[in-house]
């Protein structure tokens, strides 16, 4: 079965995490679902965990083709969860030209993150109290925001789909924003600039050069209990279909998940949870989430 190049980056990602895992050394073989070590022949099976959208597929593909002179190396960049990918001028051309710097010095093996502006908007409420209300990107951070406030705010940070990483950038963030909520009177509001951070990064050499994009499309919830149950249930039962028609002695499934960061999935749990006979013949389940791959089945060996 061929995979489009978006699809074997995702896979490489699988077996290099599993390589280096069990002191491996499986390679892909060709342009198909089975990788081998030697004797060993490993079926390898990746799967969204969200339903099929050709538009949304459509729209990667075409941003995908504009970033097609990247340069040597195999690439993922990461769509944060709810995050649109620009098709108007001069917002694609801006888009391409800042994933283009990202990709400038990455070594094979790293990773980096893109910026792009956003808008927060900042209001006053009351001058009592010490509260912020935050909707958007910045909301699992409302309590250090509301540390660094005088009264009483309205945080609107919609625009904003992934804070960066960085410690030190996003205590900066909390005294700008304390900082500017100094100068807004009860009643009036103010808006500031602050980025947004997408995750870019370069697979160990090897893998076929090119970007693949990946990520759910923008009206998908990550963490809708019922979606994740569904989606788990469906891609595991199609993983033992195209697994179970291969002639390999192991298998693995890579279930492509949108979270800003690995560290805040929910995913897991369900997959803990659900009939075990979904995945008894598998030896690997993993969860390939904002670059990184996060086991959730895995045996002690191979």
């Amino acid at each position: 079965m061929p995979l489009d190049r978006r699809t074997r980056h995702l896979a490489r990602l699988l077996l290099d995490s599993i390589n280096e895992r069990y002191g491996a050394s499986f390679e892909p073989s060709g342009d198909s679902l089975v990788a081998t070590d030697g004797g060993r022949r490993l079926g390898v099976y990746v799967g969204s965990m969200w339903d099929e959208d050709p538009a949304w597929d459509e729209r990667l593909s075409a941003m995908e083709e504009r970033l097609q002179d990247i340069g040597r190396g195999a690439y993922l960049l990461w769509v944060p969860p709810g995050a649109p990918i620009p098709t108007d001028e001069p917002d694609a051309t801006y888009f391409v030209t800042h994933v283009y710097a990202g990709a400038e010095s990455l070594q094979p093996g790293t990773r980096t993150e893109v910026m792009f502006p956003v808008t927060i908007k900042l209001a006053k409420l009351r001058e009592e109290g010490g509260y912020a209300s935050v909707m958007g990107g910045l909301s699992r951070w409302w309590t250090r925001i509301t540390e660094n406030v005088s009264g009483t705010f309205s945080v609107d940070s919609s625009r904003l789909h992934r804070l960066t990483m960085d410690g030190a950038a996003r205590e900066e963030l909390w005294a700008t924003i304390g900082r500017l909520s100094n100068g807004i009177d009860v009643g009036q509001s103010g808006e500031f600039e602050i980025e947004e951070a997408w995750t870019l990064q370069r697979l160990p050499d090897g893998a076929p050069d090119g970007i693949g994009l990946t990520g759910a499309p923008p009206k998908v919830d990550p963490n809708d209990g019922v979606l994740i149950r569904r989606m788990s249930r469906k891609r595991l039962a199609e993983a033992n279909e195209a697994l179970g028609a291969l002639d390999v002695e192991l298998r693995a499934v890579g279930l492509l998940a949108a979270y800003e960061y690995a560290e805040v999935e929910t995913a897991s749990g369900t997959l803990k949870a659900i009939d075990p006979g979904l995945y008894a013949r598998t030896q690997i389940v993993a969860l390939l989430t904002d670059g990184e791959v996060k086991p959730v089945f895995a045996p002690a060996s191979l």
